[in-house]
């Protein structure tokens, strides 16, 4: 308990009502930041895909953002949806950003006789 508020985390807080709100909200954002940069790491899309949905993951935030802030929307339930619209999109932007560090080109298949071109080498002399 002490080092809760040696990090001046109120021990009320924890269980607030509210703690349920950010632990429901909290670990879906937690999940999108894990895995969309352990897909990177697999190469399942390339560089450019990634940092054009972080740039739109972005955008749509702050305009979901912007819309759940507004004066005629803000505690109406159109309000709280937006508003988890936002946390998850801030989520797909950040775990976006961090797949451009996580990054690994796909390795080509070992077990492939193709080359580059995409045609078969030639075989070798039947006494090699």
């Amino acid at each position: 308990m002490q080092l809760i508020s040696h990090l001046g985390v109120s021990p009320a807080l924890l269980i607030s009502p509210q703690m349920g709100i950010i632990l429901a909200l909290g670990v879906p954002c937690l999940i999108l930041i894990v895995v969309i940069p352990a897909a990177a790491r697999r190469g399942k899309l390339s560089v450019p895909i990634y940092a054009l949905l972080a740039l739109a993951a972005g955008a749509m935030a702050f305009g979901t953002g912007t819309l759940s802030g507004a004066h005629s929307v803000r505690g109406t339930p159109v309000g709280v949806v937006l508003s988890v619209l936002c946390f998850l999109l801030v989520a797909m932007a950040i775990g976006c950003f961090l797949s451009l560090l996580f990054y690994r080109r796909p390795s080509r298949d070992p077990d492939s006789t193709e080359d580059s071109t995409g045609s078969v080498p030639p075989a070798g002399e039947p006494g090699d």
